[in-house]
């Protein structure tokens, strides 16, 4: 969705339990990409109506939200309890972990990995579109950080995403793309994480496309 706030859009009056939720891990469900819940047994042609199915609430994000948010239930906070999460990334390089009912309308956390895995004496932010040099990414406005879809693995309870970020020192300027692996339970990241993401084709480009990554 794009926008400074992201809009929960649920049924208003029917509640799953919480043994029937169905885990959002990836993009459309799972590797499938066939966006189908098979288990789903609340929303049909009978519920789906103006009357019991809509928007029950807003939570703020800081930057527009391209990539599809994920959900699991039964999540165990850090000193927060229990909570049914929905995850949250953003182009300007943030997660967000909120309580997905409504229950506790503040981040149960927050991380803004362009500032995490900031080099000392560098100023890391998301990208500018004015910096990208590509007329094809015009339509990706004001910045670009974290585009694609995360993943979260169930078995480790860790939550996988790539953040572009602008890194600057003095004269120098580098463009750079980094896997993350944040704890879903609080946000730190895993041993061993972010890792960059490294590449290079043959020939040259524009300065601008060049950098610790060109995908």
């Amino acid at each position: 969705m794009r926008g400074g706030t992201l809009a929960l859009v649920v049924l208003s009056l029917v509640f799953c339990t919480a043994d029937a939720q169905v885990n959002v891990l990836t993009q459309r469900y799972d590797a499938s990409r066939s966006g189908i819940n098979a288990n789903e047994t609340i929303l049909t042609l009978s519920t789906v109506n103006t009357n019991s199915f809509g928007k029950l609430f807003s939570l703020p994000v800081d930057g527009y939200v391209y990539a599809q948010p994920l959900y699991v239930p039964n999540v165990v906070i850090p000193g927060q309890g229990t909570h049914n999460v929905v995850y949250i990334a953003t182009q300007h390089d943030s997660v967000y972990a909120y309580d997905a009912d409504g229950l506790v309308t503040q981040p149960l956390w927050q991380v803004i990995l362009s500032a995490v895995a900031c080099p000392s004496g560098w100023t890391c932010t998301s990208v500018p579109t004015s910096a990208l040099g590509d007329p094809n990414a015009s339509d990706i406005v004001p910045e670009v950080g974290i585009t694609s879809t995360p993943v979260i693995d169930p078995a480790t309870g860790t939550f996988y995403a790539v953040a572009k970020t602008q890194e600057v020192s003095g004269q120098i300027t580098n463009y750079v793309y980094r896997l993350h692996a944040l704890d879903i339970t609080n946000g730190n990241e895993r041993s061993g994480s972010p890792v960059v993401v490294q590449g290079q084709v043959p020939g040259t480009g524009s300065p601008k496309q060049r950098g610790l990554c060109h995908l």
